[in-house]
């Protein structure tokens, strides 16, 4: 089950294009956490990687989009 803060971040980020822009400019999965953390949500990197495949991940904002799988699996490889 998603943490109640990943399922929130989640929310915010399709809600606010400002947020879409940061989350897809994040270098890697520490990137992100902080954003999320910055942000206002205790997301944690596992929380990320256990979710990775949810379909909320596939949206066009996200780093990975438009990498296939391989560029997703390595960016929450780290």
């Amino acid at each position: 089950m998603k943490s109640p803060a990943l399922r929130q971040f989640l929310q915010a980020v399709a809600a606010d294009p400002a947020l879409q822009a940061q989350c897809g400019a994040a270098k890697d999965l520490a990137q992100l956490v902080q954003l999320a953390q910055t942000a206002g949500f205790t997301v944690t990197a596992r929380d990320l990687q256990l979710w990775a495949h949810d379909e909320a991940f596939a949206a066009p904002w996200w780093p990975w989009a438009g990498g296939g799988k391989v560029q997703r699996s390595a960016f929450f490889r780290g």
